[in-house]
């Protein structure tokens, strides 16, 4: 996919205060600016290169957002920024990100806070921000428990209950991703262990792919190429089932009302609905609905933004395994989850919380 220019939403004149958010991807960098009213005013999406590493990438996020504030929000007052991120963002880095090289030792909140001086700056992990949106406002309204699925370039669930999604004590609740495979997985010195994320997901696909064609090869490609190639048809079957073995015990343990799945392989919902559907309902005792989340392709940066009006209206506190950058300085604790980081623009507070002692 490659980069795609500022889409703009509304043509009226922009005067009044506007948010942004930002959601970093490990394949793309998605942005977009709203009113206080949260009406979308325009959006822009540029693709990454992992290669190039973090710093290169960051910039190149960056600079579309800000061409794109110059261009539909010209001398606008920029109240919040709400930016989300794979991985699980600290104050000093941001921990396991390994999808580009360099991520975790990204100060991602300071880096906000200098690009846009004088903002409001919240940050937050992209799946809870995501079964944030869809819990709001989308397809997980009403259930409770219920479980957002992000089947993207990585895999990590979020955990809805009792009104809340669920962060954990470091941050890094729902990152299936790391879950052990099989028995021998226990032998902690196997140094060959291949933790679920480096199979059942988007850039696990690619990496078997290429493996067994000896050319790279994108999910999308995989997906396509089993009718017609039989390893490649292999390799989406161990995929698919692999899948629907630790989604089916993850409802097992959480009882869910419903379960929403977004991301880029929602493109091939037909090739995943049918055997996801199939062993819930003969796996699970009490099987939960399934469905395509209301925001399938852009959760993230919705709930970004969400995390941006938050911030501009002063409503809430940092969450969903993230922090908040501005106003006063000081330290608030929220919740048992972390810290609510409110440090000045560029300073970042000396105390830490297990997430950002984890991120160093």
């Amino acid at each position: 996919m490659g980069d795609r220019g500022c889409v703009k939403e509304a043509t009226a004149n922009v005067s009044a205060p506007v948010v942004l958010g930002l959601d970093f991807g490990g394949s793309k960098i998605a942005a977009a600016v709203a009113d206080l009213a949260g009406k979308r005013i325009a959006e822009t999406t540029v693709t990454t290169d992992p290669s190039l590493g973090a710093r290169w990438n960051l910039d190149h996020g960056l600079t579309a957002a800000r061409v794109m504030l110059d261009d539909v929000a010209p001398g606008c007052e920029l109240a919040a920024v709400g930016a989300c991120t794979f991985g699980i963002p600290a104050a000093h880095g941001v921990g396991l990100a390994p999808a580009i090289l360099g991520w975790e030792e990204l100060a991602l909140g300071d880096e906000l806070a200098v690009m846009f001086d004088g903002s409001a700056v919240r940050v937050a992990t992209d799946v809870k921000a995501a079964a944030a949106a869809e819990a709001s406002s989308g397809a997980l309204v009403g259930h409770d428990p219920a479980i957002y699925v992000n089947l993207g370039t990585g895999l990590a669930v979020a955990i809805v209950c009792g009104g809340q999604v669920v962060s954990g004590v470091n941050g890094a609740a729902g990152e299936i991703g790391y879950n052990l495979r099989q028995l021998s997985d226990l032998d902690f010195d196997e140094p060959g262990r291949v933790v679920l994320e480096e199979v059942v997901s988007g850039m696990g696909l690619s990496a078997s792919g290429e493996l067994l064609t000896g050319r790279a090869m994108t999910a999308a490609e995989v997906f396509a190429g089993e009718a017609t190639d039989p390893r490649l048809a292999k390799v989406m079957e161990q995929f698919v089932r692999e899948l629907c073995f630790h989604l089916a015990n993850l409802a097992v343990a959480l009882d869910p009302s419903r379960i929403a799945v977004g991301g880029g392989m929602v493109r091939s919902w037909e090739r995943l609905e049918a055997p996801i559907r199939h062993a819930l309902e003969a796996t699970v005792p009490f099987p939960p609905d399934l469905v395509v989340g209301a925001y399938p392709f852009d959760a993230p940066l919705v709930g970004a933004l969400n995390l941006a009006l938050a911030a501009a209206k002063g409503e809430g506190e940092a969450c969903h395994g993230g922090f908040a950058l501005g106003g006063h300085p000081g330290l608030t604790s929220r919740d048992g989850i972390g810290r609510d980081w409110q440090a000045g623009p560029t300073k970042a507070l000396e105390e830490q919380s297990p997430a950002d002692r984890a991120a160093r």
